[in-house]
């Protein structure tokens, strides 16, 4: 068992107390904030990573140096959040696909680096960059949270997934509600439809169900727990095409 994986045993309840339910931030950031961001992803990218099968574009950035480097980025989020670790994850990405029903947190790779170890999730944050004109671009927070490794939901086997660093659950489990009470891995896949989740089936839905569905706006930051699952959805009467450049980071608090 990796160090982070027993901090997340031992420090359980504290990681619960700290659930609340998801929330936007509006106009959070600046226009000029949020050029800056859009040209550090490319002024600072190791390389680019691209997967066809998710049509998703990511420029490998060390959010951890970007921090380090725009200190602004501390300070505001520090404001409005409070105190976290001075280690963050996170990525930028290009897409003009939905994602699945997913949890971003430190991967099983990831954990092999000592700067991981004292380490317990905390919140997440997502924010588009760039939303192409009249992009109807959606994200639905589910009641479902799940401590442990960063993990994509998908008992149908519709997707492989061979090269991704997320942790592929066929059989979903360690489910708790915002106050931490044990939840199914099943139901009746309450909110779906084929139309609003389009890469999610009915069957791979079951055991979700929806806490709040936010629409991206630029400049408004939506912050959710770390451990949440959440996924692209498209509601009925909105524009289904549209391209979005955007960023998700995790912070985490220190184990003690």
């Amino acid at each position: 068992m990796s160090q982070y994986i027993s901090n997340c045993e031992k420090y359980k309840q504290d990681i619960i107390d700290r659930f609340e339910p998801a929330y936007v931030m509006e106009k959070f950031f600046s226009d000029d904030e949020i050029q800056m961001l859009m040209d550090y992803q490319f002024q600072n990218a190791k390389r680019v990573k691209a997967r066809p099968s998710s049509g998703n574009i990511q420029s490998v950035v060390s959010v951890q140096r970007m921090f380090k480097t725009h200190k602004w980025l501390t300070h505001k989020f520090t404001e409005a959040l409070g105190v976290f670790d001075s280690v963050q994850t996170g990525n930028f990405y290009i897409t003009i696909q939905h994602h699945d029903a997913h949890v971003d947190l430190i991967n099983e790779e990831e954990i092999k680096d000592p700067v991981f170890q004292n380490l317990i999730p905390w919140k997440s944050v997502v924010f588009p960059l760039f939303l192409s004109e009249d992009a109807d671009c959606y994200t639905a927070y589910m009641h479902q949270r799940r401590i442990g490794y960063a993990a994509t939901f998908d008992r149908e086997s519709l997707t492989q997934q061979d090269n991704s660093s997320y942790k592929l659950f066929r059989e979903y489990d360690g489910f708790l509600d915002v106050n931490g009470n044990p939840m199914p891995g099943t139901n009746d896949s309450p909110g779906w439809s084929s139309e609003k989740y389009p890469l999610i089936s009915k069957e791979n839905f079951s055991g979700f169900s929806e806490e709040s569905v936010f629409k991206q706006v630029t400049g408004d930051v939506m912050v959710f727990d770390a451990c949440q699952v959440h996924a692209s959805c498209q509601p009925e009467g909105t524009h289904k095409h549209w391209l979005k450049n955007g960023m998700n980071i995790q912070f985490y608090k220190t184990a003690v």
